[in-house]
């Protein structure tokens, strides 16, 4: 009886056999070599830019990018204290001070033009995608593997979200460090000399890599899978090479539980028991694997499933003895082959912490997740191809001419995808308006995109949307506290106070709810009720600086003005980019006859709001009040190009005084 064929190791050549270090020569001169991997690496580039061009002309969206970025003050701090900063803090419960640094550096070329930032992750990407790619070249000196493996991570769509998300620039950075820093391990394992050195560029490498992103933590894992594909013999010094390596990631894993424990984003037992998370971690585990090859359906926000009667869906409770049936099909037929093994092995280590087996954020899968991993599966892939192709599976040569032409026509399938989803990511309403069509029970996305609807002023069209979200999920308290700021717009108190307060009910530790309720109370004259809503704000956050601000505004109507300034002081000091506070602390002092200082806070509100022709009239009265009618004059007129109304004489007697 026959024997069943296996796949075999890919090739180093048309007539050689496969070894990850071939100690053979190779058929090809060394220059023709070289000349073909560069060409390679090249197309690999070339394939990045024509893929991700689209995400040049993207814009910021309001989903994590607020808090990285756009409304980040600390980003704008380039100096010695601010670039130290982010080595001794958390960033939305993250430790990753290379990636802020990264994105504050940018702000202080260009600061918030969308174009720098896009393109500097594309740049990011690229470069990893080539470090993979000559990566690949080393374990395999396979160009068909090589030229395969690099196209296919430079491409893939389940990339586009850590490249055309500006929040998502912690992944492209660290996966450039991470694979440049295995380029580094393959040199040190493989060189008789310099060895001291290519260690040392290992752990700069690994450790530029851990401060971008905490989750490179499996890098001296992938490196102990590296000595199985090459090799390595098994003894006691290729452990204790890893040492430092596995100290390094056991720092940075505890810096990270911490930093995610500060902001609550490790969710409780309570909320999914072990077995819950063992059927969620196997539909992850299988659900990465099935978007590589058909990337479709692709959403910024996966939820989890709903319990129906205290019982997920039937195939839920499958996904584990799916997951065991094709491992155990693995391990059968393709055990033997050390590339295969390497590229599931790499694939599981690198997605196994994002399994969600310790449950963090809401998200089930996330498509960045993949972003490392996804190397393992396209080497595995690759090799598969190899293998094919070359006609080492018996069964399956009848594939061997077609499969270039079927693999050519997917790649270029995914190129197209990638580029369409670049579109998604366009702004932030094509973002959760995808998001809607994708997932139209996710109350985040209705809340999400009625608050971009709401910061454009279209209130009829937010207000559907935050009822809508409510709706779906009636203890989210943010759709409340949203619309309750548009009724509070538009005039309806009461409304807005019913919204506020069931926003309370729904989540009592949202700081920023209060401090809207209290703005209400102030409007309704309940200031007692309003001093009690404002201290309670910042009794759960001592740093709100919009509360300080607000507060002030609430002295002032009481007219305690040492404690108002005192408040506009506080929140200018918390957050000095925050416009309201220099604008209502300058009115405070101007109507206590301190001119200079309330046209210095005017300057420095003009200078965060360059467009607001109320700021520029201000300070014309300003100016006008200590008989500076010249200046008076230049900022009337600067109100008045900007769209303002003036009165007909204000202009000419300003002119009149100044002697024009």
């Amino acid at each position: 009886m026959a024997k069943k064929s296996q796949i075999k190791k890919t090739t180093a050549s048309a007539a050689s056999k496969s070894q990850p270090v071939s100690s053979k020569k190779p058929t090809r001169s060394k220059k023709t070599s070289g000349y073909i991997i560069y060409l390679i690496l090249a197309g690999v580039a070339i394939a990045g830019c024509i893929a991700y061009w689209p995400s040049l002309s993207n814009e910021f969206t309001n989903w994590d990018d607020p808090g990285y970025l756009t409304q980040n003050y600390e980003i704008r701090n380039w100096t010695k204290a601010g670039i130290s900063h982010f080595f001794h803090s958390y960033t939305m419960g993250n430790y990753h001070p290379l990636t802020m640094l990264s994105l504050a550096y940018e702000y202080h070329i260009d600061a918030l033009k969308p174009y720098i930032y896009h393109r500097d992750s594309m740049i990011l990407h690229i470069l990893a995608s080539l470090a993979v790619t000559w990566l690949t070249w080393l374990l395999s000196r396979n160009f068909s593997l090589t030229a395969f493996c690099g196209l296919l991570f430079v491409i893939h769509p389940m990339h586009v979200e850590s490249v055309a998300w500006i929040a998502g620039r912690k992944d492209v950075l660290f996966g450039l460090f991470y694979f440049t820093g295995l380029v580094a391990y393959f040199y040190f394992a493989t060189s008789k000399q310099n060895k001291a050195i290519f260690y040392i560029l290992c752990m700069a490498f690994f450790l530029l890599s851990l401060l971008s992103k905490a989750v490179a933590v499996t890098l001296p894992v992938s490196c102990l899978f590296m000595d199985y594909l090459m090799k390595r013999p098994l003894k006691i010094n290729l452990i204790l090479e890893k040492i430092p390596l596995f100290i390094m990631s056991l720092v940075f894993g505890i810096i990270s539980i911490i930093a995610q424990q500060s902001v609550s984003a490790i969710q409780s037992e309570k909320i999914y028991p072990v077995g819950d998370r063992v059927f969620f971690s196997s539909y992850a585990f299988l659900a990465y694997i099935g978007k590589l090859f058909l990337p479709i359906d692709l959403c910024n926000f996966y939820p989890y499933p709903v319990q129906i009667n205290g019982y997920f869906p039937v195939i839920w409770y499958l996904y584990p003895v799916i997951l065991i049936g094709l491992l155990f099909v693995f391990y059968r037929y393709a055990r033997k082959n050390r590339e295969l093994v390497f590229g599931l092995l790499f694939y599981a280590s690198a997605i196994f912490l994002l399994l969600q087996l310790l449950p963090v954020g809401t998200a089930i899968i996330a498509d960045r997740y993949s972003y490392i991993a996804y190397f393992g599966l396209c080497f595995l892939l690759g090799s598969i191809y190899v293998s094919i192709t070359s006609g080492k599976v018996i069964w399956l040569k009848s594939l061997k001419g077609v499969l270039p032409f079927i693999a050519a026509g997917w790649i270029i399938w995914l190129g197209n995808v990638t580029r369409a989803r670049c579109e998604v990511w366009k702004n932030t309403e094509s973002l959760w308006r995808d998001a809607i069509e994708k997932q139209p029970d996710l109350s985040s996305a209705y809340n999400n995109l009625g608050f971009e609807l709401y910061t454009q002023g279209k209130y009829d069209e937010a207000i559907p949307l935050f009822t809508k979200s409510i709706a779906l999920l009636p203890s989210f308290d943010l759709p409340y506290s949203n619309r309750g700021q548009i009724y509070r717009l538009q005039g309806k108190n009461d409304l807005a106070m019913l919204d506020y307060n069931k926003a309370i009910a729904a989540n009592p530790k949202t700081p920023q709810t209060y401090v809207s309720r209290a703005v209400l109370f102030c409007i309704k004259n309940k200031l007692d009720s309003a001093r009690a809503d404002f201290d309670m704000a910042l009794k759960l956050d001592p740093n709100l600086a919009e509360a300080y601000s607000n507060r002030g505004n609430y002295d002032d109507m009481r007219n305690q003005y040492d404690s108002a300034m005192a408040d506009y002081s506080k929140a200018i000091e918390l957050k000095p980019d925050l416009p309201d506070a220099y604008k209502n602390r300058a009115l405070v002092q101007i109507k206590h006859n301190k001119i200079d200082e309330g046209i210095a806070d005017l300057s420095a509100y003009l200078q965060l709001q360059p467009e607001s022709a109320d700021g520029y009239m201000k300070r014309s009265s300003a100016y006008l009040a200590k008989k500076d009618y010249k200046n008076a004059l230049a900022d009337a007129n600067q109100a008045q190009s900007l769209g303002m109304k003036l009165d007909p004489n204000y202009i000419p007697g300003l002119k009149k005084l100044a002697g024009e």
